[in-house]
C-alpha cells in the first residue's frame, strides 16, 4: 500500500473520530443524576451537573435537552411570559446545536422538545402553532421508532402522544383525523406502564418519576374509579419527601378517592424541599384539602398562593373559595366583596376558574346546606354530607339549580357509601330532570351511570349511558365530561 493511501485512511479515521466526538449522545451517570435533580426541581443542583458535565465532557450533545427541562418546567410551573420566552430563545439555539443523526437520541430530543413547546405554547393559549407543534413531534418520534424500535423512551413520546389525542373531545376529532394522527388513551397508558417496568433494571431508571407523574395525572382525569389507581398511589407515595411533583400527585389522587386527612397530611409533610423550585399550587390544594373539612384556617393557604403566584389559573377559584369561607362563617357582606373580586384576575381557561367567573357574573349565592355538603362530600366525609341534606324541607331549596343538586348530592353520597341502588335512583331522577339544563348534574349523572355499569361488566347499559351523556350538549364542563365518557367507551372496546 502506498505511504499517500496509509496517511488518507488515518485523516479519514481521525476526521470520523473528530465527527462522533462531536456529535455524542451519553446519558453517563453524571446526566443521570443532573436529570433526576431537575425533575424533582432542585434546579440549581441539576445545572451544576450538566455544567460539569459539558466542562468535562465538551462533545457530549444530551446536556442540552436537560437545560431546556429547567427552562421547560418554570414556565410551565410559573406560568410567567419571560420564563416562556427564555424557553422560546433557548429552545432554538439547542435545536441548531443537536448533532449526530447516528443516535436514537437525536431525533428523540427534538420530539422532546417540539413537545415541550407546544405544552407552553397550550399554556399560554397559543393553541393553533401548538396542535401544529404536537403533529411535527408525533412525525418525529414515528420515525424514531422505525429506525430504533429497542430505544426506550420512544414509549414515553408516544405514550403521551396517544393519550393526548385520545382525549381530544369528539367535536374536534376530525381535526386529528386530518392530521394524520391515531392514538387512545388505553394505549398511552399501557405504553407508559410498559415503559415504567423496562426501566427498572436499565439506565433509564431515573425516568420513573417523570413517567409516575404523567400516569397519574391520566388516572386523575380518566380513571374509572378510585381503587383502580391504588398501586399508583403505593409506588407514588414514597417518593413524596423528595419530589413536589410526587407530593401535588399523591395527595391529588389521595384528594380524588375521598381520603383527605391523607392528603392534608402529605401537602404539610415538614420533610425538606429545600433547593427546589417554588410550586406554590401546593398552598391552594392545602388550603382546599382544609377547607373540606371546614377548617377555615385554609384562609392563609388561599391568599399565600395569591399574593405569590403569578400565573393565572386557579386564582379565580382561590378568590372564590375565599369568598365561601366568608359566607360559612355568616360574613355575608365580606362573600360580596371577595367574589367581586374574583373576576379582576386570573383567567377562565381551567374548569374551577370557569365555576368561580360564574358565580361572579351570576350573583347567585350559593346554598348554604348544599355548599357544606360539597365540600363535606368531596372530602370524604359522606355521612356527615348527608347528614346536611337529609331530613330538609323543600322549603330550603327554591331555586331549580338547587333541586336539581339534592338529588345529584344525593347520588353522589349513596354512591361512595356502596347502597348502590339508591345512587342509581338519584342519578336516574337528576338525568330525567336537568337534560336541558345548562348545569352539569345530568350530564355528570349519565357518566357515572355508565361507571357503575361498567363496574358490574354490564357493558351494554354502560355503553348507552356514555353515548347518553355525550348526547347532552351545551352544560358547564362539557369538555372534561366529554373526554370521561369518551374513555369510558374506550375502555369497554378493550374489555369486551
Amino acid at each position: 500500500m502506498k505511504r499517500k493511501d496509509i496517511y488518507s485512511i488515518i485523516l479519514f479515521l481521525l476526521f470520523s473520530a473528530s465527527v462522533a466526538q462531536g456529535s455524542s449522545y451519553e446519558f453517563n451517570e453524571r446526566v443521570q443524576q443532573a436529570y433526576l435533580q431537575i425533575v424533582r426541581l432542585k434546579f440549581e443542583e441539576g445545572k451544576r451537573l450538566l455544567d460539569e458535565e459539558q466542562r468535562l465532557n465538551p462533545s457530549n450533545s444530551l446536556p442540552l435537552l436537560y437545560y431546556s427541562y429547567i427552562d421547560f418546567l418554570k414556565a410551565f410551573i410559573s406560568e410567567e411570559k419571560k420564563d416562556f420566552e427564555t424557553f422560546r430563545t433557548n429552545m432554538d439555539e439547542r435545536q441548531q446545536e443537536f448533532k449526530g443523526e447516528g443516535s436514537p437520541f437525536f431525533l428523540y430530543a427534538n420530539a422532546e422538545l417540539m413537545l415541550q413547546h407546544a405544552m407552553l405554547r397550550i399554556k399560554f393559549r397559543e393553541f393553533v402553532p401548538a396542535a401544529w407543534e404536537i403533529r411535527k413531534a408525533y412525525k418525529i418520534i414515528q420515525k424514531n421508532t422505525i429506525a430504533y424500535p429497542a430505544f426506550p423512551l420512544n414509549k414515553k413520546i408516544t405514550g403521551f402522544l396517544h393519550v393526548l389525542i385520545g382525549a381530544v373531545p369528539k367535536d374536534y376529532r376530525w381535526l386529528i383525523d386530518l392530521a394524520g394522527m391515531k392514538g387512545t388513551i388505553p394505549q398511552g397508558t399501557d405504553e407508559l406502564n410498559s415503559l415504567l417496568k423496562e426501566s427498572a433494571t436499565t439506565s433509564f431508571y431515573v425516568y420513573k418519576e417523570e413517567i409516575l407523574f404523567y400516569l397519574a395525572n391520566i388516572s386523575l382525569s380518566f380513571a374509572q374509579g378510585e381503587n383502580s389507581s391504588a398501586t399508583l398511589m403505593e409506588i407514588i407515595k414514597p417518593l413524596c419527601p423528595q419530589n413536589l411533583l410526587m407530593r401535588y400527585c399523591y395527595s391529588s389522587m389521595m384528594m380524588k378517592s375521598g381520603r383527605n386527612i391523607e392528603a392534608l397530611q402529605t401537602l404539610t409533610d415538614t420533610a425538606s424541599a429545600e433547593g427546589s423550585y417554588p410550586f406554590y399550587f401546593l398552598s391552594y390544594k392545602t388550603g382546599l384539602s382544609k377547607l373540606r373539612k371546614l377548617d377555615f384556617t385554609a384562609e392563609t393557604d388561599f391568599r399565600y398562593f395569591i399574593s405569590h403566584f403569578k400565573g393565572v389559573n386557579f386564582v379565580r377559584s382561590a378568590y372564590q373559595k375565599l369568598a365561601w369561607i366568608y359566607l360559612l362563617k355568616g360574613e355575608r357582606e365580606k362573600y360580596s366583596e371577595t367574589i367581586a373580586v374574583c373576576k379582576m384576575h386570573g383567567s377562565d381557561f381551567v374548569d374551577e376558574d370557569k365555576d368561580a367567573t360564574k358565580e361572579a357574573k351570576d350573583d347567585e349565592v350559593p346554598n348554604l346546606i348544599l355548599l357544606r355538603a360539597r365540600l363535606l362530600f368531596d372530602g370524604g366525609y359522606y355521612q356527615q354530607a348527608l347528614a346536611e341534606i337529609a331530613g330538609k324541607p323543600i322549603e330550603n331549596f327554591s331555586r331549580f339549580k338547587d333541586q336539581l343538586e339534592v338529588t345529584y348530592r344525593l347520588a353522589r353520597i349513596f354512591h361512595k357509601l356502596n347502597q348502590t341502588d339508591k345512587a342509581i335512583g338519584y342519578f336516574g331522577q337528576t338525568l330525567k330532570n336537568g337534560t336541558s339544563s345548562f348545569w352539569y348534574f345530568a350530564a355528570n349523572s349519565a357518566l357515572l351511570l355508565g361507571n357503575i355499569y361498567e363496574e358490574k361488566n354490564d357493558f351494554e347499559k354502560a355503553e348507552n349511558y356514555y353515548k347518553k351523556c355525550l348526547s347532552i350538549r351545551n352544560h358547564e364542563y362539557q369538555n372534561s365530561i366529554d373526554q370521561k365518557a369518551e374513555a369510558g367507551l374506550e375502555r369497554i372496546d378493550v374489555k369486551k
